[in-house]
């Protein structure tokens, strides 16, 4: 699976007409990555030569990039970790660079290691609060790094699955997610979420589903979602999650408290979303039990 990176749709109406099909991309080595522009789920993505760009920077998640277009065929790139400070990129892209197609080709960026910031767990605790934690479970951070599975966290790829942060599942719970993960063999990433008590008892009754998944495959201010499940079908209404702290991420409001009452959803339960292919934003719900 190529790794990609999803294009705002404001930018991409500053740029359109004004770039072809494959851009240079410039950071502050003035070294450039030829990479191609395409489409992904409807939505305009940077692709091949993406990977390449990622490993000769050791960008990691939560990097945070700012593309500037100054009227040339190319993008300047400026690179943040999550303190805000600009990163300075290695001494020896440039020198990287003449191989690139290797890099381009190669099945991992091992060669360019991800070190973890000292202040990140400070800094997620800032970014996405804090939930509630259920003290007979166990942390799936110790297998995924807490939101993506061990295999793409350590090739840069796209994810097989997408978790929120300090998402805690059960033994089995973890078992099952692998063996469901291998079964769907999705395109896209499956999306996790356990069930919290605003999501079964709340008032109103709703779910949410984090920025990082929601950024890229549901890139809409508010759209019905179907949900199927066990040949049967729901109407949800997913809305931007109106909240300072979070202001990205998506929520399931009107029509989820029905899907959960239908299928007899309970606090802890893990549901698997699957973007289907063949209907514009329609999903496959899985329910693993906690137990």
């Amino acid at each position: 699976m190529s790794l990609l990176q999803g294009i705002p749709d404001k930018f991409v109406q500053h740029i359109r007409g004004k770039i072809g099909k494959t851009v240079k991309l410039e950071s502050r080595t003035r070294c450039t990555f030829d990479v191609e522009v395409t489409e992904s789920l409807g939505k305009v993505v940077l692709q091949t030569g993406w990977k390449a760009f990622v490993c000769a920077h050791d960008l990691k998640m939560w990097d945070f990039l700012v593309f500037k277009y100054d009227g040339s065929p190319r993008l300047k790139v400026l690179i943040f970790d999550l303190s805000c400070c600009e990163k300075v990129p290695p001494c020896h892209i440039c020198d990287r660079r003449k191989g690139e197609e290797q890099i381009e080709n190669s099945k991992s960026c091992d060669d360019f290691p991800m070190k973890s910031p000292g202040n990140k767990r400070k800094a997620w605790k800032q970014r996405e609060g804090s939930m509630n934690v259920n003290s007979s479970s166990t942390s799936l951070s110790d297998l995924s790094g807490g939101f993506m599975s061990t295999e793409a966290h350590k090739s840069h790829s796209v994810p097989s699955y997408i978790l929120p942060r300090r998402t805690y599942l059960t033994c089995v719970q973890k078992k099952k997610l692998k063996e469901k993960v291998r079964a769907i063999c999705s395109k896209t990433p499956i999306y996790g979420c356990v069930m919290k008590k605003t999501s079964i008892e709340g008032k109103p009754q709703t779910m949410d589903i984090s920025r990082e998944y929601a950024d890229v495959y549901l890139p809409f201010d508010g759209q019905t979602l179907l949900l199927q499940h066990r040949g049967k079908s729901w109407e949800v209404w997913c809305q931007i999650k109106k909240s300072k702290s979070n202001l990205r991420a998506k929520r399931l409001v009107k029509g989820w408290k029905q899907f959960a009452r239908d299928n007899n959803l309970q606090v802890g339960d893990l549901c698997l979303f699957e973007l289907l292919e063949n209907r514009e934003y329609a999903m496959n719900v899985d329910i693993i039990g906690a137990k």
